[in-house]
């Protein structure tokens, strides 16, 4: 009998939002049109989007005489929300920024983007600390997939509690990370039909470090 079986634990990672500045009396240089969103995430240390940095390589990995025959997963859970310290912090943080850039008669910023920044508004509320976020549902869509696509003959399209087994920790994220995993593997669908053992708080093999 072949088993898959996936564990979701705790860990961290922020969203970010960023702006393209343009410099030059309002006028944008080739310096702020060339700046790639991309050219950024790819240097932000522990918030670095997966996406920018991924494995995305999903052909079956092949190793002479030897044959894929079980696979065991810890995932960490996807994007979340910081902590409820860390919005209060960068609620005012960023308010004060956002002021001080549109009060500096020094700073020239192409009016478009002037009109965003003036409208723009810190919206993660503190009751959503640590809740999985849109970037972190993908990511784990994202790697379902790629994984299907390199163990074909262990991965099947359609649903077995006989072949899948999942774990999560008690937390909002880990479980939305299942979901979105599960979404990867088999669509939207079929996921009402997954079976998840009720997770754990202090789960011996999870959350071994607060046991």
């Amino acid at each position: 009998m072949l088993t898959l079986t996936i564990y979701f634990y705790i860990g961290c990672l922020y969203t970010l939002s960023y702006a393209e500045i343009c410099i030059d009396n309002g006028r944008c240089s080739p310096y702020c049109n060339e700046m790639k969103r991309s050219d950024i995430e790819k240097h932000l240390s522990t918030k670095t989007p997966y996406r920018a940095i991924a494995n995305f390589d999903d052909k079956p990995p092949v190793y002479e005489g030897c044959q894929p025959t079980r696979i065991w997963c810890i995932i960490r859970h996807g994007t979340r929300n910081p902590s409820k310290n860390v919005i209060e912090k960068a609620k005012n943080v960023l308010k004060n920024l956002k002021d001080r850039i549109l009060l500096n008669s020094e700073v020239s910023l192409c009016l478009k983007h002037m009109d965003i920044l003036k409208d723009w508004q810190f919206k993660v509320a503190e009751e959503e600390e640590k809740f999985l976020v849109t970037e972190g549902e993908d990511e784990l869509i994202e790697l379902a997939e790629r994984l299907q696509n390199r163990f074909p003959s262990l991965i099947p399209e359609n649903y077995d509690p006989s072949i899948y087994y999942f774990k999560y920790t008690a937390t909002q994220r880990t479980f939305e990370s299942a979901k979105s995993f599960a979404t990867g593997l088999f669509g939207r669908h079929q996921i009402g039909q997954i079976i998840y053992p009720k997770p754990l708080h202090k789960d011996p093999v999870l959350r071994w470090e607060i046991n």
